[in-house]
C-alpha cells in the first residue's frame, strides 16, 4: 500500500558496541544496586526462623527438665516400683544395715 522511501543509515561496530556496553553496565549496575536490599531481607527471615526455632527448643528444654525432676523424685520412684514392678516394702528383719568400721 503505502511505502516511504526512507534512507537506510548504517551502524557502525564502534557505536553498536558502545550501545550494547552501555547496556551491560547499566544493567550491572542496577543489580549491584538492588542485592543488598534483598539478601538484607532474606537475612531477616532467616534472623526470624532462628529466634523462633530458639524460642520452641527453650519450651522444650524446659519440659525435659521438669520431666527428669519428676523422674528422680523418691515419691515417684517408690510409686513406680509398687505399682508397675509390683515390688514391696521389705518386712521387719529383712533389711541388714552394715556400719562402718
Amino acid at each position: 500500500m503505502f511505502t516511504y522511501a526512507r534512507n537506510r543509515v548504517e551502524a557502525s561496530k564502534r557505536s553498536v558496541a558502545i550501545y550494547g556496553l552501555s547496556a551491560i553496565l547499566i544493567t550491572l549496575a542496577m543489580l549491584l544496586y538492588i542485592y543488598p536490599s534483598i539478601r538484607s531481607t532474606s537475612l531477616m527471615y532467616e534472623y526470624a526462623d532462628a529466634l523462633s526455632e530458639k524460642e520452641n527448643q527453650v519450651i522444650l528444654n524446659k519440659k525435659i527438665r521438669l520431666e527428669i525432676s519428676t523422674l528422680k523424685s523418691y515419691d515417684f520412684i517408690e510409686k513406680y516400683a509398687t505399682e508397675k514392678l509390683g515390688f514391696t516394702m521389705p518386712a521387719q528383719g529383712q533389711v541388714v544395715i552394715i556400719g562402718k568400721k
